[in-house]
């Protein structure tokens, strides 16, 4: 499917505006579309075709477009009736740069994603996955399809139009509120197609994220009903159009051909199984695990974070996924070592289920520590701006640091943190590595511990190891050869701790 997105923003603002710019029918400009596109009795539609998909938020430098995998086969059902939607994907590397987070993937995988109404999950063979923190986006997803959107739009009671000219023809825009709180717009032209819907979604790394969907190549699939043979995502901007460009990731699907349309098709309307109807996300979680005298993992979820005490501050390794997370683990620092202040947050690359929580730290009055690399993408995301959608606590209260700029220590290959009182903390730079550029690992010479993210993920208790080291595995164990570093236990991001001689009899036995 075109990859998840929404356009959101604050209602108060998306309902807003001069009344002067309402200078179109709306309505008659949509029922021209419904019927040139075949909504008018449309309850239902399945498709499918071939493509690509990119992984939002995971490209291997800040500049880089999205890393992308091909869609073997991709098929979509929706049941406007009931907002049920069912999309089948079967993806694989294919020709694309094996460079970037989640990449490359062995085979392929068959992914299979669901919502109705409110309620979201996926499966896997016969079992069933709640997906409850993404059913609101799932739903919203429908209203961006140009199906979706015709309906939504014409039963919409706020919808507004606007024309202008955009690639050499007049265009109308028609705008309406759906869920209460995303405006999303839809550009129609003057063949009466949609040519693209936009909207905005929250997230914690950029804020009110832009997300569009382009439809092109309209053609006569039956009965006269148009369909786009083309469509082209976006997730977030590319700031290609400055010097430097720091933030290179948008593309997050395409649909390059499509085998074959059908309307009001049995089965579309969906059954919410059991597991999921009462289904809620789980509450924040932070576990404190002494691994070392004043080192703690913070574990309790799927992304952890070290807090490192030194004599008179403390330092925390990684602030992934959002702020939620970050404060729950600001607050149990602060329980552990509470008089003294979190001077230093580290984080090890710039992928965004690493970086969701950045923002909190730096409202705590935190510096930041990463590569040299990675700063001019790190000032982008920690401009102090309005959030409408998800305000956080950055957004609202943008700290003094910000506005003078000193938040930031860098470094190229290596940099210490800590004193001789305590303990000391060598970060190094990941030589070599397809993953993430400017990434870094920690090291603590004298417990001899080495903090890492994404480089190797210890099996659970009575799982296997992976049948064979991958690139990630083999750039780890290479650059602790080469540094010299003398590791008893790796203390990982993912994962529970192990010990150093595990991970290495797992490399050495593969060679």
């Amino acid at each position: 499917m075109l990859k998840r997105i929404g356009l959101l923003v604050a209602v108060s603002l998306l309902a807003s505006g001069p009344a002067a710019a309402q200078d179109a029918d709306a309505q008659a400009v949509l029922r021209a579309a419904a019927d040139t596109m075949g909504v008018t009795d449309m309850m239902s539609i399945r498709y499918s075709g071939s493509g690509w998909l990119g992984r939002v938020g995971q490209n291997f430098a800040p500049a880089d477009d999205w890393p992308r995998y091909e869609l073997a086969a991709y098929e979509r059902t929706i049941d406007f009736e009931t907002n049920s939607s069912r999309e089948e994907r079967v993806v694989r590397q294919g020709s694309y740069a094996a460079r970037g987070g989640g990449v490359p993937i062995p085979g392929e995988q068959r992914q299979t994603l669901l919502v109705r109404g409110e309620h979201a999950w996926n499966t896997q063979i016969d079992r069933v996955i709640p997906m409850p923190a993404v059913a609101e986006q799932r739903l919203l997803e429908i209203f961006l399809t140009p199906h979706g959107f015709l309906k939504g739009a014409m039963a919409a009671d706020d919808a507004i139009a606007v024309t202008r000219n955009e690639y050499g023809q007049r265009v109308t825009v028609v705008s309406f509120i759906a869920l209460d709180r995303y405006r999303i717009n839809g550009t129609i032209t003057e063949d009466h197609v949609i040519e693209r819907v936009q909207t905005w979604l929250p997230n914690p790394v950029v804020g009110d994220m832009y997300y569009e969907t382009v439809y092109t190549n309209y053609q006569d699939v039956g009965d006269g009903m148009m369909f786009p043979m083309n469509w082209h995502q976006h997730q977030d901007f590319d700031d290609g159009a400055h010097e430097p460009n720091v933030s290179g990731g948008d593309h997050s699907f395409g649909l390059t051909t499509i085998d074959d349309v059908a309307v009001n098709v049995d089965g579309a309307a969906l059954t919410v199984p059991d597991a999921v109807r009462n289904a809620t996300v789980p509450p924040v979680r932070v576990e404190a695990e002494q691994v070392a005298e004043g080192v703690w993992l913070m574990a309790g979820g799927t992304h952890h974070s070290v807090a490192v005490e030194f004599r008179d501050s403390v330092a925390v390794i990684e602030a992934p996924l959002n702020e939620a997370r970050s404060l729950a683990v600001i607050a149990e620092v602060t329980r552990l070592v509470p008089d003294k202040p979190i001077r230093y947050v580290v984080t090890t690359h710039h992928h965004w289920d690493h970086l969701g929580g950045l923002r909190a730290y730096v409202h705590e009055g935190a510096t930041v520590v990463t590569h040299v690399g990675n700063r001019p993408y790190y000032q982008e995301v920690l401009r102090a701006r309005p959030w409408l959608l998800e305000p956080d606590r950055f957004s609202l209260f943008p700290p003094e640091e910000w506005s003078e700029g000193y938040i930031f220590e860098t470094l190229h290959e290596k940099y210490i943190l800590g004193d001789h009182e305590t303990r000391l903390v060598e970060l190094h730079h990941v030589q070599g590595l397809a993953h993430a550029a400017g990434m870094l690992i920690a090291y603590f010479p004298q417990e001899k511990l080495l903090v890492e993210a994404d480089l190797y993920t210890p099996p659970g208790p009575g799982r296997p190891a992976p049948a064979a080291p991958n690139a990630s595995h083999l750039s780890l164990y290479r650059n602790v050869q080469r540094l010299g570093l003398d590791v008893e236990t790796i203390v990982p991001i993912h994962g529970r701790p192990a010990p150093w001689s595990e991970f290495a009899e797992f490399i050495e036995g593969a060679q």
